[in-house]
C-alpha cells in the first residue's frame, strides 16, 4: 500500500471520527435543551382513565379505561385497540421547546379557534391548530399557552373510527377452521 493510500485511510477514518463526535454533542445539547422543558401535561399514561375527541365533520370518539384494558364508548362499542391509544396516551409527556401565551397569539390564524380537534385526557383539554409551514409541527393549545410540537397524532386523531377497534382475535383462523 503506498504512502498515498494510506493517507487517504487515514484521513477518511480522521473524518468519521469527527462526524460521529459531532452528531454526539448535538445530540447531548438537543437532550439537555428538552430536559429542561416541562411535558405538555401533568399526566401519565397510566393517571388517564378517559380519551375523548371531538372531530368536527366526523364522529366524535370516546374511550374509558375498564380493568385495565381500554374500551370504545363511542361512536362504536368494543375493545379498543391499545397500540394506538397508546400513541395517545404519549402525548401528555412530550416536551415541546417553543410556547407562547394565548394573548400574544391570533387564534384564528393559527386554526386554534375554532380548531380543527379536540383531545380530551381525563378532564385536560388539547386543542390541534394549523401546522407550520417550514417543519411540519403542531400547533397545541392548552388553557392560556399554545406550544409548537411534532405533528404525531393528527392523522391518527382523523382516521376512521373503526380503526380504533381491536382486531377480532382468531377470526380468519375460526373461519379458516371451519372450511369457510
Amino acid at each position: 500500500m503506498s504512502v498515498l493510500t494510506r493517507r487517504r485511510w487515514l484521513n477518511l477514518g480522521l473524518l468519521g471520527l469527527v462526524g460521529g463526535l459531532a452528531a454526539l454533542a448535538w445530540l447531548e445539547s438537543r437532550q439537555e435543551r428538552l430536559a429542561g422543558v416541562p411535558a405538555l401535561l401533568e399526566l401519565t399514561p397510566a393517571q388517564t382513565e378517559r380519551i375523548a375527541v371531538e372531530r368536527p365533520g366526523q364522529a366524535d370518539l370516546a374511550f374509558k379505561r375498564s380493568d385495565g384494558r381500554w374500551w370504545m364508548t363511542a361512536p362504536e362499542s368494543g375493545l379498543a385497540n391499545p397500540i394506538l391509544l397508546n400513541s395517545i396516551l404519549n402525548l401528555a409527556g412530550v416536551h415541546c421547546p417553543l410556547r407562547y401565551a394565548v394573548a400574544e397569539l391570533d387564534l384564528k390564524a393559527l386554526q386554534l379557534d375554532p380548531p380543527r380537534l379536540r383531545l380530551w385526557l381525563n378532564d385536560r383539554e388539547i386543542r390541534f391548530g394549523a401546522t407550520t409551514p417550514t417543519d411540519g409541527q403542531r400547533y397545541l393549545q392548552i388553557g392560556a399557552t399554545v406550544s409548537l410540537c411534532p405533528d404525531r397524532l393528527y392523522s391518527l386523531l382523523t382516521s376512521a373510527a373503526a380503526s380504533f377497534r381491536a382486531p377480532p382475535i382468531g377470526s380468519s383462523a375460526s373461519s379458516g377452521a371451519r372450511g369457510e
